[in-house]
């Protein structure tokens, strides 16, 4: 599609799984149109949910406050509180106190004060004013209350079991697709949803470029991101090679999916298998192609050169699928990239590499501010690392093979429950070599090595 119109309207529909190199990819928008109804209706280990406790409140502010209305009814009279407490409370009367209104509106029970109405002595009433307006007021509040509970509280919590149940519990294994054809659509509106997942403001950055127009960097802005670029491939290196991983999840053809808590980054993720091509052949198509992955990876939805700076340096913008059923919405993300060839200490070489990298880092680029309509996601640390192992296939023959080892932490910029993160990850991080793998046994197929 050459129209960027027609791409844009294909890419605003399409649904499919999430993020792949977090640091390369990505997309826009906020916690999806699931994420109130996943976040306010959680309830992490049995606790309390967010819709829950407010419901809550309001119900003690019903009490407190029909409480305070009652007390200014009753104190006008001028009696003292041992008073008020055996004529209202002690030798309660239907027709003569009010105490009743306080405690069963807080119930619910609008029917009752509605009986109330017909019952009460409203001739012999001292403080008729006070006294009908806090009927009213626990008429309207009861309502509320029970408004709420019904509308709110209740299908925000079903619909949080329901979306944690379908990730985590029924089967999802690293072949299910994180995000199905059909994505439920949100009962609440966009400012609800948005109100989860806010935007950046955009104002103290610089106009969006315009299509065509280049990106114009000052030397010290040159300098500056070689510097970042270097440090973010020497930190990938670091993390990545860290002991005491923790398994997160396990694939098919011995995948593993890992992660560990480092106190630079937060929790990272680290995925390691077995791909059957060459190791020069991937690392050369993630760094001389990198606008045509999303011909063969799905999971990317647009990627687009912005600038090469420097041999190894380049400056790239990537839109990732959604992930997580639909919990996941698309990340938009500017990445400045690094590629080199690796010696076994991690030193970069210009022959004989133990192994290829590519890294990245989330950085701004003039001309490039945040969308509107998208959450911009940061990558902290990640990398793709292909280092050659020979095997030998079942005729006898040696050849070359990778293990591919992909390394991600990122800031996806919502109020999204780690447990939640935990399982989209892993799950995109095992579906996504599919990808890979395909690519790689197509591209043999073809000759291309």
């Amino acid at each position: 599609m050459t129209d960027p119109n027609i791409r844009l309207a294909a890419e605003s529909l399409v649904g499919s799984i999430t993020n792949p190199y977090t640091l390369s990819h990505s997309q826009s928008h906020s916690v999806n149109l699931y994420s109130e109804d996943l976040v306010a209706g959680h309830r992490p280990q049995g606790k309390m949910s967010t819709v829950r406790r407010f419901f809550c409140l309001f119900v003690t502010f019903d009490l407190l406050f029909t409480s305070l209305m009652w007390l200014i009814c009753v104190m006008m009279r001028g009696e003292t509180l041992k008073q008020i407490f055996d004529r209202e409370i002690v030798h309660y009367d239907v027709k003569t106190s009010l105490f009743d209104v306080v405690m069963i509106s807080t119930a619910g029970t609008c029917a009752f004060l509605i009986g109330k109405v017909f019952v009460f002595d409203w001739p012999a009433a001292s403080q008729p004013v006070y006294q009908v307006f806090l009927i009213v007021t626990s008429f309207t509040l009861s309502w509320g209350e029970a408004w709420f509970l019904d509308f709110r509280v209740l299908p925000q919590e079903m619909q949080a079991r329901q979306i944690i149940d379908s990730i985590v519990h029924h089967g999802a294994t690293e072949r299910t697709p994180l995000i199905s054809h059909r994505v439920p659509q949100s009962t609440y509106g966009d400012s609800t949803v948005n109100w989860f997942s806010p935007v950046e403001t955009p104002e103290a950055s610089p106009r969006p470029i315009k299509p065509g127009e280049q990106v114009i960097l000052t030397q010290e802005q040159i300098d500056e991101y070689i510097s970042q670029a270097d440090e973010s491939l020497h930190n990938a290196w670091k993390v990545l090679h860290l002991p005491n991983w923790v398994v997160e999840k396990r694939g098919a053809n011995g995948d593993v999916v890992e992660s560990k808590r480092t106190d630079q980054f937060g929790k990272v993720y680290r995925f390691t298998g077995i791909v059957e091509c060459p190791s020069q052949f991937i690392y050369e198509e993630f760094k001389n192609n990198i606008c045509k992955l999303p011909e063969w990876n799905p999971t990317i939805l647009k990627s687009e050169l912005i600038k090469e700076i420097a041999p190894g340096v380049d400056l790239s913008y990537q839109v990732t699928a959604g992930g997580g059923r639909g919990v996941i919405a698309p990340r938009d993300f500017i990445i400045l990239r690094r590629t080199a060839m690796l010696s076994r200490e991690g030193k970069v070489v210009d022959s004989d590499p133990y192994a290829y990298i590519t890294s990245g880092v989330s950085v701004q680029v003039p001309g490039y501010p945040p969308h509107r309509d998208m959450v911009r996601g940061e990558n902290k640390v990640g990398c793709w690392l292909m280092k050659p192992i020979k095997a030998k296939t079942p005729g006898g023959k040696i050849e070359q093979h990778t293990t591919f080892q992909w390394l991600m932490c990122c800031d996806l910029k919502g109020r999204i429950p780690q447990f939640v993160l935990d399982a989209a990850f892993a799950s995109v991080m095992l579906d996504y070599i599919v990808h890979v793998r395909k690519f790689a046994a197509q591209s043999k197929s073809q000759g291309k090595f």
